[in-house]
């Protein structure tokens, strides 16, 4: 039920009714498979035999199996006969970002980027245990005092979320900072990428009634939305910090209930932190040792969004 709320599609229903009034209706619209699901490394096992120590094969089938074909299936029939049908969904987030009518799109776009990179971050080899690099210690050190301070603030922020979405580590592109890394929350199909703060996404409009949120001023979207009087928006939103995601959990409830039982969202999140591939983590930051064998805070790479 959650995933139908979130990821329904208009633009089918539209076509379905073009062609009901056209006389030519059918079961369902056609639609080009541009977007395809990603495959992981070790797919194969990993569909056979789940993710060892994190998720059953069951578990894994509808966490990313089936739920990425879902979604990448709202993704084709979004951007179908669309100049962003070869688009990448990172890119597609950002764009769809910057147009208030695009609420959908947006969604689903940000699910898929969200979604793939959550468990492209997570080790698919039984064999292999990654720990975190030296260097890496050193700057997450600089950041939350020790990695095992990293863990418990993690952790916690996860559990704290009271519904669905994902909790990232990132990188900010801030020479100034003295703590590059940070730890960043985005509920339900929030991005972490700064192009994509155009469109509100903390605020649940299912818990506010039309006059607080318009007294609000917060009702930006519509024929007469502040968002709507805006033809040309720059990629970065105002206030927007450039960051690289390193690596990030995903809280929806459909992707540990199955394994874990209503009260064991806190035991998958302990499972998840010891399946994360540091190897991965330590090729996405952007460290830079000095001759003093110390790390120096540098300007982290922005995250590259082909519009």
């Amino acid at each position: 039920m959650i995933i139908r709320l979130l990821a329904r599609r208009p633009h089918a229903v539209r076509s379905s009714l073009a062609a009901a009034s056209s006389g030519t209706c059918r079961t369902a619209p056609f639609v080009r498979r541009k977007h395809t699901v990603p495959t992981l490394a070790n797919h194969p096992d990993l569909k056979q035999h789940g993710i060892p120590g994190l998720l059953s094969p069951t578990g894994f089938s509808i966490a990313y199996t089936e739920y990425m074909e879902h979604i990448t299936s709202e993704l084709n029939a979004a951007t179908d006969g669309t100049p962003f049908e070869n688009t990448p969904a990172q890119s597609l987030a950002v764009e769809f970002a910057r147009n208030p009518v695009k609420a959908h799109e947006f969604n689903v776009a940000s699910m898929s980027f969200n979604n793939h990179f959550f468990f492209d971050g997570i080790n698919a080899d039984a064999n292999v245990q990654p720990q975190p690099t030296a260097d890496l210690v050193a700057y997450i050190n600089d950041s939350f005092s020790s990695l095992d301070t990293l863990r418990e603030t993690f952790l916690a922020t996860a559990q704290a979320m009271f519904g669905p979405g994902f909790v990232w580590l990132v990188q900010t592109n801030e020479l100034a900072n003295k703590n590059p890394l940070r730890i960043l929350p985005t509920y339900i199909a929030g991005s972490p990428i700064s192009g994509a703060h155009y469109r509100r996404q903390a605020l649940d409009l299912n818990t506010e009634n039309p006059d607080s949120y318009q007294a609000k001023g917060l009702n930006k979207v519509g024929i007469m939305g502040t968002a709507a009087q805006t033809e040309v928006k720059p990629k970065k939103a105002l206030g927007g910090v450039d960051i690289v995601p390193l690596l990030c959990v995903n809280t929806w409830e459909h992707v540990w209930l199955h394994d874990y039982g209503v009260r064991g969202k806190r035991q998958y999140l302990e499972r998840w932190w010891d399946t994360i591939d540091w190897n991965k983590v330590r090729d996405k930051a952007n460290l830079q040792p000095t001759h003093r064998n110390e790390f120096v805070y540098p300007v982290a790479q922005k995250m590259r969004v082909n519009i």
